[in-house]
């Protein structure tokens, strides 16, 4: 594939060489015209200067090339033949006066024919002549013109190197930087064209900027929270062996199945957090009942809820849920919202689901009865691998931060609010209106 510099090159001197066939066209065309009025006014003035008393010793000079190679004849008014300069070429008598083309043998000849003191006088020249004298004239013409296309190809060849130069110079600067090197290109000198291009790069490479940084935090984040199971399990792992009875024994291994039940939680959770990050494609025009997606939290939930002895239901509503997004991924902010109230609600409480429309706004609704949080807890809820001060729940502090990932690729907002009379929390994930 050619190059932006190449194909500029090629458009433009391509189109000045069509141009310039057009032109030579209409100048050989304007220089045959200009070539046929200076032989008609040739044969018009030797027609003119021709003497008026003919002897048969007169000659006139008669050229047998260029532009001067004509025959000169003259007649009575009765058709006898007075004088030729050629009397080996017969011109046809015309009664006519005026130009006119004949032919003479094989050859094309142009013929003028006068009335004059009682004589008729015609005077003939080859057209080939005149095609002649059209060429001469037009390579004359051509010669400054060709001259002037080869200084402006070399021109346009100069000229479109110069100008992409900052696009060759910016490339050198992107293909020169290293992978982490993202910070903005310089814009005080770039050319003004280049600057939305400069722009955008710029706007990409801190785009990449922030979700390189987000990894690298989810990295040292996800590392922490592994590392402190991982430690607890070994501790435990050591009690077993050095218990010294089956009562102690079997309560390590207990803590052993516990530590395992929330080590294999966190990594499901960062697997999630993981694909649902900011940035990942993903379909989002499928038209979805929110309803639907309550009903299977539910169920799905339902047998970590009785272990709890939580009175896991759906409220019922009236108005249809729907909203357009990307089933798999609503359907874990979903589950999240949910499997967050039963883990964080006393043994013995209440998680209500509901899913509806308000002002025709579409919305998922997970309240309990639990605890709740402090104000500060509640501004920070939302941030990932944070856990309320004594909350006792068996979460790893990375649900909710899902639910505002997945909320944010869909265009919905989430709040947690606390519940009617200070009493629980209400998580709401709403949707934008149609």
């Amino acid at each position: 594939m050619r190059t932006i510099r190449q194909q500029l090159r090629l458009a433009l001197i391509g189109g000045m060489l069509a141009l310039s066939a057009v032109g030579t066209l209409a100048l050989y065309s304007e220089a045959h015209d200009e070539a046929d009025e200076q032989s008609d006014l040739l044969l018009r003035q030797v027609a003119a200067t021709l003497p008026a008393q003919l002897s048969p010793g007169l000659h006139l000079p008669a050229a047998e090339s260029g532009e001067d190679r004509i025959v000169v004849q003259a007649w009575s008014l009765n058709g006898v033949l007075l004088y030729s300069t050629r009397p080996d070429i017969a011109l046809p008598l015309q009664a006519q006066r005026g130009h006119r083309t004949v032919s003479l043998g094989d050859a094309p000849w142009v013929q003028y024919t006068e009335w004059q003191a009682g004589r008729i006088v015609q005077v003939a020249q080859p057209a080939a002549v005149r095609k002649v004298l059209a060429a001469d004239l037009a390579v004359r013409m051509l010669l400054p013109f060709a001259l002037l296309l080869a200084l402006l190809g070399g021109f346009i060849f100069v000229v479109v190197g110069r100008v992409l130069r900052p696009l060759e110079a910016l490339a050198q600067a992107v293909g020169a930087r290293s992978p982490l090197a993202l910070a903005p290109l310089e814009l005080a000198h770039a050319p003004p064209d280049l600057v939305p291009i400069i722009g955008a790069i710029n706007g990409l490479m801190g785009r990449v900027d922030a979700v390189m940084r987000t990894q690298r935090h989810f990295i040292d984040d996800a590392a922490h929270e592994l590392r402190s199971p991982l430690t607890a399990l070994k501790l435990q792992l050591q009690l077993a062996e050095r218990a010294d009875t089956q009562e102690q024994r079997g309560a390590a291994f207990a803590k052993i199945h516990s530590r395992l039940d929330r080590s294999s939680h966190l990594v499901q959770q960062l697997l999630t957090l993981a694909r649902h990050e900011p940035g990942e494609e993903a379909p989002m025009d499928e038209l979805i009942d929110l309803a639907e997606l309550a009903r299977g939290a539910v169920v799905g939930l339902l047998p970590l809820a009785e272990a709890r002895a939580i009175d896991l239901g759906v409220l019922g509503t009236t108005a249809p849920a729907m909203a357009r997004g990307n089933a798999d991924a609503l359907a874990i902010a979903v589950n999240n919202l949910v499997d967050n109230a039963i883990r964080y609600t006393q043994h013995g409480g209440r998680v209500d689901v509901q899913a509806g429309s308000e002002d025709g706004c579409a919305f998922v609704r997970v309240s309990d009865n639990g605890p709740g949080v402090s104000d500060a807890d509640l501004a920070r809820l939302f941030d990932r691998f944070y856990r309320a001060e004594g909350n006792a729940g068996s979460g790893c502090g990375l649900g909710l931060a899902i639910v505002k990932s997945v909320a944010g690729q869909h265009g919905a907002t989430v709040r947690i609010e606390r519940g009617r009379d200070g009493i629980g929390l209400v998580a709401t994930l709403r949707f934008a209106c149609p």
